[in-house]
């Protein structure tokens, strides 16, 4: 696990041995270690904006012991990483580029939002926004994502325009992020037990984009949850496209 103190030697360590200036972004959990909102966290994700100074880096971390797992990349949730680098005692440190888990980039109003946490030798370190930092982590359902962002919502004053509307920006034509986004807001309700006042105003984005919908949406959730996070007169129809898909025994 990564404290606060551990992140900010890796940092110095890494720095110190880059030959040129590296601009990183952290996203994840380091980012809210560093920003004191966590105690600790398993990873570290560092996020590049091109791949100019990639092989630059990874002799960096080379040189500080850490090795490249390339078994990880097996794993969904890796599969954009450049660099997975983990050290003897199993830390492990992600290297992307723009894109993170195939879905969201670190777009220029990201990176104008983030702010500098400080230099390191020869190594820039950027913190993403609180706001951006919930958005990274509604790609995934995993349990500690829903914790932190629960973490995010009692311990930050978010703006949700720019939560909604970074998330909108995002869209591409096969894919409209707002309906996922929606879905890990229902697991936080369901998992932590909080209501989201903006859940009906992250719906009605949702209801913009309604024939482009994915047709699995909400297909993690079962028939009570759909009737208690779907509005009444929607949930027919998604509770039958995906009993047609089969979601539904």
């Amino acid at each position: 696990m990564f404290k606060k103190e551990s992140i900010i030697q890796l940092l110095e360590k890494i720095g110190s041995k880059l030959p040129v200036k590296v601009t990183a972004y952290m996203i994840g959990g380091g980012a809210l270690s560093l920003k004191g909102l966590k105690e600790a966290t398993k990873d570290i994700d560092l996020v590049l904006q091109d791949r100019k100074t990639l092989s630059t880096i990874k002799d960096s971390f080379e040189k500080i012991g850490y090795k490249i797992d390339k078994g990880l990349f097996k794993e969904q949730v890796y599969k954009d990483a450049v660099f997975v680098f983990l050290d003897k005692y199993g830390s492990r440190i992600d290297i992307l580029v723009d894109v993170v888990c195939g879905m969201l980039k670190l777009s220029k109003d990201m990176q104008k939002r983030a702010a500098k946490y400080g230099s390191f030798g020869s190594l820039d370190v950027y913190l993403v926004s609180n706001e951006d930092i919930l958005l990274f982590k509604s790609l995934t359902d995993r349990p500690q994502d829903i914790k932190d962002i629960r973490t995010l919502i009692d311990a930050a004053k978010l703006n949700w325009d720019v939560i909604i509307n970074e998330c909108v920006s995002q869209h591409r034509k096969e894919t409209k992020w707002i309906f996922w986004f929606y879905e890990q807001i229902c697991r936080l309700e369901d998992k932590e037990g909080i209501p989201i006042p903006e859940k009906s105003r992250i719906f009605k984005v949702c209801l913009q984009n309604w024939d482009k919908k994915p047709r699995d949406w909400m297909c993690d959730f079962s028939e009570e949850q759909i009737r208690k996070h779907i509005p009444k007169e929607h949930q027919g129809e998604i509770i039958n496209s995906l009993r047609k898909n089969k979601q539904y025994q």
